[in-house]
């Protein structure tokens, strides 16, 4: 399942779902909004991959996660 989350409900939503394995969050921002504002991985683990990225990076995910 996919859930999608703003960094605001991050915490809770990794709180929510501990129970469930190693947690992924795939952060999908470009490069110029990460700069901006980080998401420190607290409790799952973080790979950022632009948006305009994923199609062409799926081999870099699991689809188990």
């Amino acid at each position: 399942m996919i859930d999608q989350v703003s960094p605001r409900q991050l915490s809770s939503w990794a709180q929510q779902h501990a129970d469930q394995g190693p947690l992924l969050v795939l952060d999908v921002r470009e490069p110029a909004e990460l700069q901006i504002a980080s998401v420190p991985a607290d409790g799952f683990e973080l790979l950022a991959i632009p948006m305009h990225d994923v199609p062409a990076s799926l081999d870099r995910l699991d689809p188990q996660r």
